[in-house]
């Protein structure tokens, strides 16, 4: 599932690519994806212009004016790809926009995921965004607010990175790879950490976000035929998929183990 630096990436494509476009004509190939009948939903968003793109923990907002926007949420297997007048999309969309000028926006598979039709108000108020935690790299999360979420907090520490309501857009990969920074092992209890090991955790989900997102990600699908930037950041991964492989840091193989029904990926040597 793609995380902030991925939907942050696409974000910025999106924002680069198609923002100040109109919509001309929308087909839909799988209603369910939609949270309105598929009349509706093309005649609200027929001739609309993408004025702005934002972003909320794993979701993306496309304004469409003043009054709708469109919340994508990609789940699992979702993703969006920009085709280039000429170019013919590589399997079924299950929705695509077509662009004033020529270019197609199709989002695929989002059989999991959703494109919700909604007033366009402020990102608090939409219910699809409801009930999420601070976002990691805000200029307001800060060290204090961070180690105020966590005093309370009791179990594991890698299933609570990934607990939305929490903090906001940490997944699998990027959960594995702070708790690595930190030196922590991912199912140390978070009532146990140290207080130099929580000050560390926190700087270390946030350099590691703003890395990510330098390098576009860890995303495998490309946002159009000339986008040389999503997935940069694959070959900086230190534990994520790389079980068997050896540490970065100490050369001990990396290992993996199942942590609150997920998979972690960390060094038995050097996280404690």
């Amino acid at each position: 599932m793609p995380e902030i630096p991925e939907i942050e990436t696409v974000r910025v494509h999106l924002e680069h690519k198609v923002q100040g476009q109109a919509i001309e004509q929308v087909i839909v190939n799988r209603e369910k994806a939609l949270n309105v009948p598929v009349a509706e939903f093309s005649a609200l968003t027929t001739g609309r212009q993408i004025t702005t793109i934002r972003r909320r923990a794993k979701q993306i907002i496309i304004s469409l004016g003043q009054e709708r926007s469109l919340i994508v949420h990609f789940m699992l297997e979702g993703h969006v790809r920009l085709l280039y007048p000429g170019e013919e999309p590589a399997g079924k969309p299950t929705v695509m926009l077509m662009l004033n000028s020529g270019q197609r926006l199709a989002f695929f598979k989002l059989n999991l995921g959703y494109l919700h039709l909604v007033p366009t108000v402020n990102l608090t108020a939409m219910p699809e965004l409801a009930g999420l935690g601070p976002e990691p790299l805000a200029a307001d999360f800060t060290l204090k607010k961070f180690l105020e979420l966590l005093a309370p907090r009791k179990g594991m520490i890698k299933p609570l990175l990934l607990d939305q309501a929490f903090i906001a857009g940490i997944g699998n990969v990027y959960s594995n790879e702070a708790l690595f920074c930190s030196r922590i092992r991912p199912e140390r209890k978070a009532s146990h950490l140290t207080a130099a090991e929580r000050q560390q955790l926190y700087h270390c989900i946030r350099a590691i976000l703003t890395e990510a997102i330098k390098f576009g990600g860890v995303y495998e699908e490309k946002f159009a035929s000339d986008d040389n930037f999503t997935g940069g950041f694959e070959p900086y991964l230190q534990v994520a998929y790389r079980t068997g492989r050896p540490c970065t840091v100490c050369s001990h193989l990396i290992e993996t183990k199942r942590v609150g029904g997920r998979n972690a990926f960390y060094c038995p040597v050097c996280q404690k």
